[in-house]
């Protein structure tokens, strides 16, 4: 008997198994991520001003950090799967 019954949680390949469920570490850690963003942008409401290039514009905090963050998740997946198709040469 090695000690661990159904009801124990046990760690595999990256995962976290709870009797008959399996959760996935990167799950809770993307869950964890967007719940921080979510505390950020409810808590900075307020207009910035904005200057890129020679564009002057004024936009919500709120609304920039949710651009920023979809375009960091955009690009952390577009470098996933060019390493993916890299590794599959």
């Amino acid at each position: 008997m090695s000690g661990q019954g159904p009801d124990k949680e046990r760690f595999i390949d990256g995962s976290v198994t709870a009797g008959d469920r399996t959760i996935s570490i990167k799950l809770i850690i993307g869950v964890l991520i967007l719940i921080g963003v979510a505390f950020f942008v409810f808590q900075n409401t307020q207009e910035v001003a904005l200057t890129w290039l020679f564009f002057q514009f004024t936009m919500s905090l709120w609304l920039l950090t949710l651009i920023l963050f979809g375009l960091g998740i955009l690009m952390g997946w577009a470098l996933h799967l060019r390493r993916s198709k890299r590794r599959g040469r």
